[in-house]
């Protein structure tokens, strides 16, 4: 693959031969609240590999029910510009690469903070042209990403969680798949809200940037994040059937990308959506969800 040589005049990485994935991540205002403002987008390359499935019993900030597992090393990264050239501008070639193996940052940007989420190019790198086009998908694979721990596990006599500038920083990850979609021809936040079971509300926290109304053609091959289709409304683990339109505190903790023990929690404390007592269980309509999640956002906004 024909590259941008890193800058400063430094070497490459030693692992740089061997990158498989490009990933875009955003920081946001609040670490770890993806709704809450973008502060910067950073790309970087990486070696990574699978590690194994997510099962419902193993669900976590930033892991849902099957996610897959990653982890690897960063080879170089790079810090672009907020607001995207074209809409796949990370993927092209010539991008002014930062010193290898260490999180870029800039005079008004701090390194980049786990837990945060993006999306990855899995596949030949050699498939990627400037300017950024998406690679034909027999070729590799686009998915949603989120990176819950950089460097730790270097092994005795390691450098714990602190960067590995020679070999390139390690990371945890978990690739989410079909949590991208592109944008073809008439969609519309409103088309593709109803395609994928969710809403509009939930779109646009999960895309902050985009100011479309509901009903508008939004940009022709264009992406955005969308989220985890819901889970049947009568996967219920007890022997009680649910009745449509309610979740369980389980299938909610699916929907969120939290753990049960985050629902109970809340219900504990008076956060989180309200909910109705049916003897002895605990239940939440899909509109007490909707509305609670846009309060959420309109909070987050200030």
């Amino acid at each position: 693959m024909t590259t941008t040589p890193t800058t400063g005049g430094l070497p490459p990485s030693a692992l740089q031969p061997y990158a498989n994935a490009r990933i875009l991540l955003f920081s946001n205002a609040i670490a770890g609240v993806l709704d809450s403002e973008r502060t910067a987008r950073f790309v970087f390359e990486g070696f990574i590999k699978r590690l194994r499935g997510i099962s419902s019993k193993e669900n976590a900030p930033g892991l849902d029910t099957g996610d897959f597992t990653y982890e690897g090393y960063l080879t170089r990264g790079a810090l672009l510009p907020l607001t995207p050239s074209q809409p796949w501008d990370w993927l092209g070639t010539a991008i002014p690469w930062s010193t290898s193996g260490i999180r870029p940052t800039s005079s008004s940007t701090p390194a980049l903070l786990t837990p945060c989420f993006g999306a990855v190019w899995l596949g030949p790198l050699s498939e990627l042209r400037t300017p950024g086009l998406l690679p034909s998908p027999t070729r590799g694979q686009l998915g949603a990403f989120s990176v819950t721990e950089f460097g730790g596990l270097y092994g005795a006599g390691g450098i714990g969680s602190l960067t590995q500038p020679l070999l390139g920083e390690r990371i945890q990850a978990a690739l989410k798949p079909n949590r991208v979609a592109v944008v073809g021809t008439g969609d519309s936040l409103n088309v593709l809200a109803e395609r994928h079971g969710t809403t509009v509300t939930t779109l646009r926290s999960l895309n902050p940037t985009i100011t479309a109304r509901p009903s508008d053609q939004l940009p022709l091959g264009s992406w955005l994040f969308i989220p985890k289709r819901r889970a049947a409304a009568n996967a219920d683990t007890s022997t009680t059937s649910l009745p449509a339109g309610f979740y369980t505190p389980e299938t909610l903790a699916t929907y969120l990308g939290v753990s049960l023990s985050t629902i109970y929690s809340w219900n504990s404390s008076g956060y989180g959506p309200p909910f109705v007592k049916l003897g002895n269980l605990v239940r939440y309509t899909y509109e007490d969800v909707e509305i609670w999640l846009a309060r959420q956002l309109e909070l987050s906004r200030g």
